[in-house]
C-alpha cells in the first residue's frame, strides 16, 4: 500500500513538472496538510481538526483560519504562495495609465470553463472515510456549482443573484450561517445595496449595506424564521470586523470580533466570540465555540526588520465554558530571528494557566531556505507533572515553485527510531489542466510495521 502511494505521488509530481506552465492561482491560506500536521503533533484535538476541515469544505477560509489560529496558536499562511510572473513591460506614462484605467473591463468569456474536483480522506485502515465531488462551471457572468453545494450564481459589478443552496459566502455574512435552499438578490443603489432572501422553509431575510467609501461598510439585516425573529449588525473598517446577532427573546446577543493592526514595529490581532447560554437559530457555529460563552484569542507581535528580521510574539487564548464557571487559558511566546539561510526559532507554551503552567511545551527549530528548497529541523519537549517526556524530533525538506510543491517530514516521537517513527509526505501541483494535492503519512511502532496513518487526496481537472 505504501509503495503504491509513493510511486503514484512521484509519478504525478513528475507529470506536473513536465506540463505545468507559469499561471497565477489563488490558493487558500490554509490546507489539509497543515491541519493534519497539527493533529499528528498533538497540537490540536481530532474534534478541533474536524471543525477546521468542515470550514475548508465550505470554502469559508476566513472562519477556518480563525479556528486554526486559536486552536493551534499558529499563523494561518500557506506554505506555497503562488505568484504571477509577467513579462517585463516598458513603463507607461501617467497619461497612458489614466487612459488605460478609464477603459471598461471587457466582459468575461461566454465559453464555459471551470473544473471538476474530487476529494477524499482515508483512515488508518486504508478505508475511504469520506469523499465528495464538485463541478464548477463559469460562463459569462454566471457560475454553476454542483456537488457539495447546488448553486447557480450571477455576479456583475455589484449586482448579485443566487439560486439554490445559499451559504455564508453568498450572504456576505461575517457570522457563519446555516445553508438554506432558496433565492437571494443583492441590488446596489448608489452607496447602498439592498438584499433579500426567501427560503423554501419559509425563512425570510432582508438586508441593507452602506458603503461610505471603499474601506468601510455597515450592514443591517433582518431575519424571520418560522419559529424565531432576529436582527444582525456588522461593521467593517480598516481595523477589521465586528458583528452582532440578536434573536428576540434571548437574554444576550451573539458577538463576533476580529480586529487587527499592522505597524512597523508592533502588530496585534484580537479574535473573540461572545454569547449567552443558548445559540440563536440560523447560525452554524462550530461545536467548541457554541460550548463556550467566551472564545477569544490575542496576538501581539514585535518585530525588528533591521536585525535579521527578528520577530517576538505573544499569543493567548481564553475559553469560558457554559457548563462551568471556570476559565481555561493558554499562553505561547515565540522568538524567531536570523537570515533565510539560517533562521532559528524558539517557542514556549503554557498549556493550561489554571494549573500554574505545570504542563509546558518547548519547541525549537532551524529553517534554511535556498531559493526553491527548504530544510527544517525541530525538537519538541513536553513537561507534565514535574516530569519531562521524551523529546520529539522532526526533520523535513521541501521544494516549492510557482506551480509545484513537495515536502517530506520524518518524525521520531520517542527519539529512538526503533520505538516509533512517522513519515509524512505532501505533494502539490498546479497547471493549466490539472491540480493535485496529495497528503499521506505512515507510522511504525515497536509492535507494528509501517502502516498508513491517514491520507488526503484532491484532484482537479480544469477545462
Amino acid at each position: 500500500m505504501n509503495r503504491i502511494l509513493l510511486i503514484f505521488a512521484l509519478a504525478i509530481f513528475a507529470i506536473a513538472q513536465a506540463y505545468a506552465e507559469e499561471t497565477s492561482t489563488i490558493a487558500p491560506p490554509l490546507d489539509a496538510a497543515q491541519v493534519f500536521e497539527w493533529w499528528d503533533d498533538g497540537i490540536i484535538t481530532p474534534a478541533e481538526a474536524d471543525e477546521i476541515f468542515s470550514r475548508l469544505e465550505e470554502e469559508n477560509y476566513d472562519e477556518a483560519c480563525l479556528l486554526a489560529e486559536v486552536y493551534a496558536q499558529e499563523p494561518c499562511a500557506n506554505f506555497n504562495k503562488t505568484t504571477e510572473k509577467k513579462p517585463r513591460k516598458k513603463r507607461k506614462s501617467k497619461t497612458a495609465e489614466s487612459a488605460q484605467s478609464a477603459k471598461t473591463t471587457p466582459p468575461p468569456s461566454i465559453i464555459p470553463h471551470g473544473h471538476f474536483t474530487w476529494k477524499g480522506q482515508y483512515d488508518s485502515d486504508g478505508h475511504l472515510k469520506k469523499h465528495r465531488e464538485e463541478l464548477q462551471v463559469q460562463f459569462y457572468y454566471f457560475r454553476l456549482r454542483l456537488g457539495s453545494q447546488e448553486l447557480l450564481s450571477y455576479r456583475r459589478d455589484s449586482y448579485e443573484a443566487h439560486f439554490g443552496q445559499i451559504s455564508t459566502l453568498e450572504f456576505h455574512s461575517h457570522l457563519p450561517l446555516d445553508t438554506l435552499w432558496g433565492a437571494t438578490v443583492l441590488y446596489p443603489v448608489g452607496k447602498f445595496r439592498l438584499g433579500a432572501h426567501l427560503d423554501t422553509s419559509k425563512a425570510f431575510h432582508a438586508g441593507l449595506d452602506f458603503h461610505p467609501n471603499r474601506t468601510n461598510q455597515i450592514s443591517a439585516l433582518f431575519w424571520k424564521f418560522p419559529n424565531a425573529t432576529a436582527i444582525a449588525l456588522q461593521a467593517h473598517t480598516t481595523l477589521g470586523q465586528i458583528s452582532s446577532w440578536y434573536q428576540f427573546g434571548q437574554d444576550l446577543p451573539l458577538i463576533k470580533i476580529q480586529l487587527q493592526n499592522q505597524g512597523d514595529r508592533i502588530s496585534w490581532k484580537t479574535t473573540a466570540y461572545i454569547h449567552g447560554d443558548s445559540i440563536p437559530q440560523g447560525l452554524n457555529l462550530s461545536k467548541i465555540i457554541a460550548e463556550n460563552r467566551l472564545w477569544a484569542s490575542q496576538t501581539i507581535n514585535v518585530q525588528w526588520p533591521e536585525v535579521y528580521s527578528t520577530v517576538f510574539s505573544i499569543k493567548a487564548r481564553v475559553l469560558s465554558p457554559i457548563a462551568s464557571d471556570s476559565v481555561n487559558a493558554r499562553f505561547k511566546a515565540t522568538l524567531t530571528s536570523g537570515p533565510d539561510r539560517f533562521r532559528p526559532s524558539l517557542s514556549a507554551t503554557c498549556i493550561e494557566a489554571s494549573e500554574n503552567c505545570d504542563r509546558t511545551e518547548w519547541n525549537g527549530s532551524i529553517e534554511s531556505t535556498w531559493e526553491s528548497f527548504t530544510l527544517k529541523a525541530s525538537a519538541k519537549v513536553r513537561r507534565e507533572d514535574s516530569r519531562t517526556k521524551t523529546p520529539k524530533i522532526e526533520l523535513g525538506a521541501g521544494y516549492h515553485s510557482n506551480n509545484a510543491l513537495a515536502k517530506l517530514t520524518i518524525a521520531f516521537p520517542q527519539t529512538n527510531p526503533a520505538k516509533s517513527i512517522s513519515v509524512q509526505n505532501e505533494i502539490k501541483l498546479n497547471s493549466d489542466w490539472l491540480g493535485c494535492d496529495l497528503v499521506f503519512a505512515f507510522k511504525k511502532t515497536r509492535t507494528k510495521t509501517f502502516s498508513p496513518s491517514y491520507a488526503h487526496l484532491q484532484a482537479s481537472l480544469k477545462f
